[in-house]
């Protein structure tokens, strides 16, 4: 199944890309999604936004599923959708 992976701000300039697509196996999980993000980009991210030993991004970056936040790795995901990553930044 193909999911569509956008990431925004300063998330595209370190993966070098706004817009990819990832062939994953049906019935994917969004913790095999994390995996092909780290495979494709890992070394690419500063440790301030990529866990490379959870293969993961950092909590301060949101997975979206449209309005909502993606939090259990064990959510599945769906043929053809969009999964948005999002750097969540406190200021005052």
């Amino acid at each position: 199944m193909k999911i569509r992976v956008c990431f925004y701000g300063v998330l595209a300039e370190w993966v070098g890309a706004q817009e990819t697509e990832f062939a994953l196996r049906e019935g994917s999980l969004f913790l095999d999604l994390s995996v092909a993000i780290g495979r494709r980009y890992g070394r690419k991210m500063p440790e301030q936004l990529w866990d490379r030993s959870q293969n993961s991004f950092v909590k301060a970056v949101w997975p979206m599923r449209g309005a909502e936040k993606i939090s259990d790795p064990r959510e599945r995901l769906k043929e053809g959708e969009t999964i948005k990553f999002l750097l969540v930044q406190a200021g005052g």
